[in-house]
């Protein structure tokens, strides 16, 4: 009997869903993302397997990827987040840089419960700059649980070096003296830089409440429609993390969407090495495959304004999709003399604000239509746009199109582009685009990001230091068999 896998992926405008047969697309599905996202994601598996059924396809589902960007969108919207303390092991060090110390004000004021600087901390060679005094770790906890705190960062000056030494030592009392506390040690999360490991563990606690419901949500959705397998949620390189693993680090997917796209992108294309251009509903997202894989961001990451260290690929994303809203600007004679697009979208609202679903608001699928670049909706809705409108909205699209591709480019050298996403309707094949070698829509490419997600893989990483002294760069960035 087959064996079939699922792949979802929740945009900030459409959710899509996929079935894959090895290498094999079977079936698709684009749906209007919900405010709840459950729903969305529900809708869009009953939708594929609907289409397994009527195509009389047997088989088993095996599992079920999810990729979604629910928990970075809370995160920049300053919702459904939770206060958190933070222990920082430090001794007499970094005292100077105090936790939540660059974080933007209105999100410190919804996450930031308190801080404590205490005894500990590592040198970098895993010497200690002091011991733990386990007297003033059990007052810290006291004055924790006096504030009504429950969600804890343990954070330890070059912690990962040694985790075992102080880090972990600090959890197991926390647990014995305060059973519900819900911890996340910064070693697991980030890498060594002090403030950006402890910022991405901050950033991981504060979401941890809200990750259990959306995760228990899903799993409901799934088992209402019979679905028992295993499902999975994908993470910022392109790999899998189990729903169990997910509910301590919901950090880990914060821009699973960018990355499922490109990884898609690699898989329907065959081409390794490119730049994709992933144009969803109300926003683009563009980066480099190299070899397969997104090119991993080589230096802190900021995700809601807070830097940070941990695996995130290198992505921009700017504000142009098919919800992005027109707008015109017209001088005191009453011609038009400029025209913008974006970043103000109507979202997953586009079906009943656009022109051509019977709206009122101008769009950049409108723009489309209008071209005949695309067949949605009622064309009539559009005929009388002033075609000068329409010609400086296609140009000034293109033109964020040519400017994204310069920024992402390593060479001065022309490259391939793949565009995938629903939103790719806005583009013109045909078109010279500056800093594009070529041009490739592949099969399947309104929903390339669902693919990713299903062909989602395991993975993991080891943090290491190494004197230099001893070996040169080259040979210490060799990968070591374990």
């Amino acid at each position: 009997m087959a064996q079939f896998s699922v792949g979802v992926d929740v945009g900030g405008t459409n959710t899509d869903a996929v079935v894959l047969r090895a290498d094999q697309v079977v079936c698709w599905t684009k749906q209007v993302t919900t405010a709840d996202v459950t729903t969305g994601v529900a809708r869009a598996v009953r939708a594929v397997l609907g289409q397994l059924r009527d195509r009389d396809l047997q088989g088993t589902i095996c599992r079920v990827n999810i990729g979604t960007t629910h928990f970075v969108n809370a995160l920049v919207q300053r919702r459904d987040l939770v206060r958190v303390a933070v222990v920082r092991l430090c001794g007499t060090a970094s005292r100077a840089l105090p936790p939540f110390c660059d974080f933007p004000s209105d999100l410190k004021k919804v996450v930031c419960g308190s801080y404590h600087l205490v005894s500990g901390g590592l040198q970098f060679d895993g010497q200690e700059i002091s011991s733990l005094d386990e007297a003033e770790l059990r007052t810290c906890i006291r004055t924790i649980r006096g504030e009504g705190v429950r969600n804890v960062v343990i954070s330890g000056v070059f912690a990962p070096i040694a985790p075992q030494r102080q880090e972990e030592k600090v959890a197991e009392i926390f647990r014995a003296e305060f059973p519900d506390v819900s911890l996340t040690l910064s070693h697991e999360v980030g890498q060594i830089g002090l403030l950006e490991r402890e910022n991405a563990a901050i950033l991981n606690e504060c979401l941890k409440p809200l990750c259990h419901r959306t995760v228990e949500a899903f799993r409901q959705a799934l088992n209402a429609l019979g679905l028992t397998c295993p499902f999975y949620l994908t993470q910022n390189d392109g790999t899998l993390i189990s729903a169990e693993q997910t509910l301590e680090y919901p950090v880990r997917t914060f821009a699973s969407g960018p990355t499922n796209s490109m990884r898609g992108a690699a898989f329907l294309s065959g081409v390794a090495d490119a730049i994709v251009i992933d144009i969803g509903g109300t926003t683009s997202d563009v980066g480099c495959l190299k070899g397969g894989f997104p090119r991993q961001a080589s230096t802190r990451v900021k995700v809601g304004g807070v830097s940070t260290n941990f695996r995130m690929p290198d992505v921009l994303s700017i504000g142009l999709g098919g919800g992005s809203i027109v707008k015109q600007t017209q001088g005191a004679d009453g011609k038009l003399t400029s025209v913008q697009v974006g970043p103000t979208s109507t979202g997953y609202r586009l079906v009943q604000e656009g022109l051509v679903f019977g709206g009122s608001t101008l769009t950049a699928t409108d723009i489309a239509v209008a071209t005949g670049h695309a067949q949605l909706g009622d064309p009539g809705h559009v005929t009388g746009l002033d075609q000068e409108l329409v010609r400086q909205a296609v140009d000034r699209i293109h033109h964020m199109v040519e400017e994204v591709i310069d920024q992402v480019k390593l060479s001065g050298e022309d490259q391939p582009i793949l565009l995938v996403g629903g939103g790719t309707i806005l583009v013109d094949e045909k078109r010279n685009i500056s800093g594009a070698s070529s041009i490739q829509k592949p099969q399947h490419y309104q929903v390339a990001n669902a693919v990713g997600a299903a062909l989602g893989q395991v993975s993991g990483t080891v943090d290491r230091v190494v004197s230099l002294v001893q070996m040169s760069r080259d040979e210490a960035s060799v990968p070591q068999t374990l």
